[in-house]
């Protein structure tokens, strides 16, 4: 196996046009699914030092972030917990210090996990990622880009440059939870996010995501609708709880039954919720 560090877009497009390649950034997922032998590349083609794949930057009510940059530089951004405080409460949980040293937020998203969880909040800040590829540049909306487990709308041959998120002024309400088997460095069985705003006691926007509990992380735009306008009281909350644990079909496997998943999903919206009644 060959290991080459790029410095150009040009050098890794020419290397991704070859058969048998792969990016490498932290590694953190690769490494592991090449030790259990479920990829093979010939080559790796390490975008750690390419520059325009790296960086976190704010204009107008848009931020950008490079889909190489480490999560915890994104962790540590006083821009984004400002401005996108969903997303730095996702990082929090997601591996340890050393995951998120070398982890990207970008290779979070192409390991297509349903239970990654950069892809809950992404998901509500209507994110879309940058896809390059030799002679074209465009953008993918996040929930069109992950299309099952550990498969995405990336095409051969081209990369992923950047992350760009869809911003609120003032910015929403946040919620964020996820339930493991423990306390860190787990996978989440479920997990929930939200954004809201409320107004006289009333709901006047929400969003709604989970992970974990579909072949993707999943908007849950039925429970959105439903729940958008009603007055923030036990009432609502009984009601989407109800509604979000129906709204989702996960599967039963070694960490947790299908039944348990959607009672959690409930829960985790109905707490969600219930946390911003003033």
């Amino acid at each position: 196996m060959r290991f080459q560090r790029v410095t150009s877009e040009r050098e890794l497009l020419d290397g991704l046009s070859r058969s048998e390649t792969a990016i490498v950034c932290g590694g953190t997922d690769l490494l592991v699914k090449m030790r259990a032998g479920i990829v093979r590349p010939q080559m790796l083609l390490d975008v750690t030092h390419l520059d325009s794949m790296h960086g976190i930057s704010l204009h107008d009510e848009v931020l950008d972030i490079g889909a190489a940059t480490p999560e915890a530089e994104v962790l540590r951004s006083p821009m984004v917990a400002e401005r996108a405080p969903l997303l730095t409460a996702a990082l929090r949980s997601l591996g340890s210090v050393q995951i998120r040293n070398r982890g990207s937020l970008g290779g979070n998203l192409v390991n297509a996990s349903p239970a990654a969880d950069t892809a809950v909040p992404l998901l509500l800040y209507n994110a879309a990622v940058q896809v390059v590829g030799m002679d074209s540049e465009q953008w993918v909306p996040v929930e069109d880009f992950i299309t099952g487990p550990g498969h995405t709308a990336l095409p051969t041959g081209a990369f992923v440059r950047t992350i760009r998120l869809s911003l609120d002024t003032p910015p929403l309400r946040t919620y964020y939870h996820k339930v493991g088997r423990r306390n860190a460095m787990t996978i989440a069985i479920a997990s929930v996010g939200v954004l809201a705003d409320v107004t006289d006691g009333r709901l006047t926007e929400c969003r709604v995501a989970a992970g974990s509990v579909a072949p993707t992380p999943i908007r849950l735009r039925a429970v959105e609708d439903a729940l958008r306008g009603a007055p923030l009281d036990p009432a609502t909350l009984e009601r989407a709880r109800e509604l979000a644990s129906g709204s989702v079909h996960p599967i039963s496997d070694v960490r947790a039954p299908a039944d348990y998943r959607a009672r959690v999903v409930g829960d985790l919206l109905a707490r969600g919720l219930g946390s911003f009644v003033s």
